[in-house]
């Protein structure tokens, strides 16, 4: 099976968890927001930020 890529726009409450799940289940996980403070809270979570 391939790995998928997901990315996931906007890091509020419900995107920054649903982006850390994906990528504890080995996903390549994207994470994108407009907001540099709720990338660097997740960049260590997700493929790219």
């Amino acid at each position: 099976m391939m790995k998928r890529q997901i990315a996931v726009i906007g890091l509020g409450r419900f995107g920054s968890t649903v982006a850390k799940t994906l990528s504890q289940l080995g996903e390549t996980v994207i994470a994108i927001d407009d907001n540099e403070d709720k990338i660097n809270e997740i960049k260590e979570f997700v493929t790219y930020a």
